[in-house]
């Protein structure tokens, strides 16, 4: 049942994605701006994130990937919440901005600054729910690849 869940969410995390890249080619917009540290580990970040998301897709087909140790029903439960968790305030913070969502920094003086809604609570709930996200990844599947990906992209969000 959990694998499920798990692989019912990966496949909206997957859609959420293409809508929004459609979405930008049909308006003709930019969805990547100048990134707001050295290119590399803008670039290492999001391929990091494609690995977390390889794992969640893992587990949600159960393709019996071994990690460092073997996951409880608890455990299971607590990923499952950090996976919801993270799915709802990545949908929040995209619905809210809306044509604003863009990846790195506005090339432009168009996009304005969010204050409200569930920016209100979080400075930048986006990462946040990809933050939930990676870790449900990373409890669900501990493998060593999957904890060292959400380890750099951790980092690279948060150091620089």
């Amino acid at each position: 049942m959990i694998d499920t869940i798990v692989l019912i969410i990966t496949l909206l995390l997957f859609l959420l994605v293409i809508v929004i890249v459609g979405r930008a080619v049909i308006h003709k917009q930019s969805i990547i701006g100048r990134p707001p540290v050295p290119v590399v580990y803008f670039i290492l970040a999001k391929m990091l994130v494609l690995v977390n998301l390889a794992f969640l897709l893992m587990k949600g087909l159960k393709t019996g990937v071994h990690g460092v140790f073997e996951n409880i029903l608890v455990i299971d439960l607590v990923a499952l919440g950090f996976l919801i968790a993270g799915t709802v305030i990545l949908f929040l913070s995209t619905i809210q901005l809306n044509k604003d969502l863009i990846f790195g920094l506005s090339f432009s003086g168009n996009h304005k600054l969010q204050t409200k809604g569930i920016y209100s609570i979080s400075r930048h709930p986006f990462y946040l729910g990809f933050i939930f996200i990676l870790f449900s990844s990373c409890l669900f599947i501990p493998h060593l690849l999957n904890i060292a990906a959400f380890t750099g992209t951790w980092l690279i969000i948060i150091l620089l």
